[in-house]
């Protein structure tokens, strides 16, 4: 049995006590947990009370930390799972807790690639907008579907062939030609797409 020989009132979050033993400090808990769990000062907990409570209340403390992460805007299944490692939550606690709020919709991966790839594809092609994606976490397959989804809208594309007529004018036309095809082409848009809105924007 281990018993709680001192009980202190967090000082980061004033709804967490700090629980201590005869060896030092035990761990901290959420106050209504705490209650729920009839602990105060002189009580007993036997190896597995003590292991429901780090499961119980290490899970809400994951969910108040990946809450008030997508508070901000939507986030992908890894960059949650990378915050809530970076605050040393426990990889069973992250498990469930990813779980928990994908089923309830706070976590899509195929809605944030959509909404992402309709931003990605005013800026890139669509291969830059799927390796953007990929590095959010979002999976290859399903980031390529949002991107294509998306397309790539004209206007975008003629306005960068624009911008860089402006840019080479100086230059012989081929030259400044194949300077604008390599810029589009490291911007992600596909050779054929470029070839065809020169043809187009020259008309």
């Amino acid at each position: 049995m281990i018993k709680i020989t001192d009980i202190k009132e967090g000082k980061r979050n004033k709804n967490r006590v700090n629980l201590y033993t005869e060896d030092g400090f035990l761990m901290a808990v959420y106050l209504d947990t705490a209650i729920a769990y009839h602990i105060k000062v002189g009580a007993e907990l036997s190896e597995g009370e003590l292991a429901d409570l780090r499961s119980e209340d290490g899970d809400k403390y994951a969910a108040g930390i990946a809450m008030e992460f997508l508070s901000y805007k939507m986030r992908t299944e890894r960059e949650v799972r990378k915050k809530l490692k970076a605050k040393e939550v426990d990889g069973e606690s992250i498990d469930r807790v990813v779980g928990q709020l994908a089923g309830y919709g706070y976590i899509n991966d195929e809605a944030y690639a959509q909404a992402y790839a309709q931003e990605l594809m005013q800026k890139y092609g669509q291969r830059v907008a799927v390796s953007k994606m990929m590095e959010k976490g979002i999976d290859r397959a399903l980031a390529e579907k949002a991107a294509q989804d998306a397309g790539t809208s004209e206007s975008v594309l003629d306005g960068y062939i624009e911008r860089l007529r402006c840019k080479y004018r100086g230059e012989e036309p081929n030259k400044a030609k194949q300077k604008i095809i390599r810029a589009l082409m490291g911007k992600g848009f596909e050779y054929e797409d470029i070839k065809s809105a020169l043809a187009r924007t020259e008309e």
